[in-house]
């Protein structure tokens, strides 16, 4: 199936992401897809920033480091990828990261309580957001601590419960699990479709 508007919004965790493709068809929102990734190998730390990093010297800390980071990129873009093979999807919208970038030093990132607990979100959610970029996507972000569902209702000229409703359809087509990240990545791709929609 080939669907030139689709757009994808991304819920990522320690580890994985939670990705839901929507898509307007005649006016309406259409729910196309529901997935869960993996985003790093099976025998790497899903947090080294915060945990193994920390007890390692700094030459062995820099080598895990590269690692996972080697790791999360080839995930990040072969999940994109095997997306893209069915939908062309033209916008990968995710939440702001706390910091524009990581410092490129190690050791900074390390002795900064702030940066270390921030980097291991970071590096799942910017991977995505390269891994997109380098596939022709259009990345776009919404703020860290807002309501999707808010910004949904706004760019739909909608109230909360109609984007609440729209939410409990999908979940309905998706079937289990139907949870708050998968809402909340719902929400956040309709914000992006909202215009298009006629209510």
């Amino acid at each position: 199936m080939s669907v030139a508007q689709a757009v994808i919004g991304a819920s990522d965790h320690y580890g994985r992401a939670e990705l839901v493709t929507l898509t307007v068809e005649n006016a309406a929102p259409v729910f196309l897809d529901r997935r869960r990734v993996e985003l790093i190998d099976r025998d790497l730390p899903s947090a080294p920033y915060h945990r193994e990093a920390l007890q390692l010297d700094i030459g062995a800390a820099t080598e895990l480091v590269s690692r996972v980071r080697r790791s999360v990129a080839k995930h990040a873009r072969a999940a994109l990828e095997a997306l893209l093979e069915t939908y062309r999807a033209r916008v990968l919208i995710l939440p702001a990261s706390p910091y524009d970038r990581l410092p490129d030093s190690l050791e900074e990132i390390l002795s900064s309580p702030p940066l270390t607990l921030a980097a291991d979100g970071m590096l799942y959610r910017e991977s995505l957001a390269e891994a997109a970029a380098e596939l022709g996507m259009e990345v776009r972000r919404y703020p860290r601590k807002s309501d999707p569902r808010v910004l949904a209702a706004a760019a739909m000229g909608a109230d909360a419960a109609e984007v609440d409703s729209l939410l409990v359809q999908f979940g309905r087509e998706a079937g289990r699990p139907w949870r708050k990240d998968h809402k909340r990545a719902a929400a956040a791709a309709l914000s992006v479709l909202g215009r298009q929609i006629r209510r």
